[in-house]
């Protein structure tokens, strides 16, 4: 545990508990990371065609959101599916986990490489009532083999610099709800982030952060409080880039327990801190000591 004393302070909590969102949520979601595009007309529609691999189950005249690298979102529909087989071109009701064509409503120009289609709602008005999402994010760690293509890692880096995760916390004193799904901790609350031991650096523990509740409710021994229950706080990437600042950390790791985790290296950390548009939005970061 990564133990931090404070004084008061007003944060972003997560009002929602796990049974929450896996019992309602855990059907129904797919991610696709966008690997190409071509353009198609069909009638007088100016319509694309993407490649790539759902994760999770498409169909046809599914509603999904294409999301790019800087968060922005638009709402269409699936139009069709193609894949190769055998027997030749297909044109399939669903598709589950595998490489598939979609045939999407939007022209070529609003759609990119490496935007993520999928049918998780964004979490885009920070609203600590809904649960927190990061289907963008969740989408580009499927792309782990473009790492040297030098636009997949701008818009992953990018994406991981403005995303929002959730972290399991313990606390030596109850926040005080403020009401509106923030929650203030009286001075000297004691929390304690979760970290997990990592055998690439013997002595020091990486700090567990996740995309989704989806994504924290794979692990199994997360801390819980007196009733069972996980509790978090969300934290922006500059709260992991202080945390991580810790001479007893190194980095985070996102979704442990996942099908994919990312392990995110202090090295990693110190890189995009010291890119010249992350200081500008959000000024200088201390450096690890790791």
């Amino acid at each position: 545990m990564l133990k931090y004393l404070i004084s008061s302070i007003k944060r972003r909590t997560d009002g929602l508990s796990m049974s929450d969102i896996v019992g309602s949520h855990a059907t129904g979601r797919f991610v696709y990371l966008v690997e190409d595009k071509f353009s198609y007309h069909l009638e007088s529609d100016d319509l694309t065609v993407v490649v790539g691999t759902v994760h999770g189950t498409v169909r046809v005249h599914d509603e999904v959101y294409i999301i790019d690298h800087t968060g922005k979102t638009l709402l269409t529909q699936i139009k069709q599916l193609e894949s190769m087989s055998e027997k030749g071109t297909e044109h399939p009701d669903s598709c589950t986990d595998a490489p598939i064509a979609l045939l999407l409503g939007v022209s070529p120009s609003e759609i990119d490489k490496f935007c993520v289609v999928t049918s998780i709602k964004p979490w885009v008005n920070k609203d600590v009532n809904q649960a927190v999402e990061n289907p963008y994010l969740l989408g580009m760690l499927y792309g782990e083999r473009f790492r040297n293509d030098d636009l997949y890692f701008g818009k992953f880096v990018y994406a991981l610099a403005h995303s929002f995760f959730l972290s399991p916390v313990s606390m030596s004193k109850k926040p005080e709800s403020n009401g509106d799904g923030t929650a203030t901790f009286t001075s000297q609350t004691q929390l304690s982030f979760s970290t997990l031991s990592n055998d690439r650096y013997p002595g020091k523990t990486t700090l567990a952060v996740f995309t989704d509740w989806l994504e924290l409710g794979k692990w199994k021994d997360a801390p819980k409080d007196e009733n069972g229950k996980v509790q978090t706080i969300i934290l922006r990437f500059p709260d992991i880039v202080a945390l991580a600042a810790d001479p007893g950390i190194n980095g985070c790791v996102i979704n442990a327990f996942g099908e994919l985790s990312l392990f995110v290296p202090t090295e990693l950390i110190d890189h995009i801190t010291g890119l010249e548009g992350y200081r500008k939005e959000y000024g200088d970061s201390p450096k690890t000591d790791n």
